[in-house]
């Protein structure tokens, strides 16, 4: 048994009409993929670098260093509070522990989707002051050393 011409053009019509409409949606689908944590490896920006690891991230900046000890969980919204802590150093030889450099407690805050990150430092007892970042997913760290 064969089918009638006419029935195939009606088939081949309707199936013209919904596979880009299907197309469509998948795609809207893909692009609306909500973020649960900070893409790993490297963030890099002015005056900033990140390394983000599965239990959290070692940050360089031009005179000092962070740390955050937990993963970078996101919200729904690609926000990001985390506690850590900031190191500074400042001009001069480097010791090669940071335990012998000053210790501040530190929060990082930030949004970010994916490509993209605004990364705020604030040291919780404002002896220095809030400093914002904008770091690229794979982007190398533009740090100047102090000297």
């Amino acid at each position: 048994m064969t089918i009638p011409e006419a029935s195939m053009r009606q088939f081949a019509t309707r199936w013209a009409r919904i596979l880009p409409l299907l197309g469509i949606a998948v795609c809207a689908a893909c692009t609306t993929r909500v973020l649960d944590r900070v893409p790993l490896g490297n963030w890099g920006g002015l005056h900033a670098g990140m390394v983000v690891s599965d239990t959290g991230a070692e940050i360089e900046y031009d005179c000092g260093a962070g740390r955050i000890t937990a993963p970078l969980l996101l919200t729904g919204h690609g926000d990001f509070d985390l506690p850590g802590v900031y190191i500074r150093s400042g001009p001069g030889p480097v010791p090669i522990t940071d335990s012998l450099l000053p210790h501040y407690t530190a929060r990082y805050t930030g949004h970010t989707d994916g490509r993209t990150m605004s990364l705020t430092l604030s040291v919780l007892n404002d002896s220095i002051p809030e400093q914002t970042f904008t770091l690229s997913y794979g982007g190398n760290p533009q740090v100047f050393k102090c000297l």
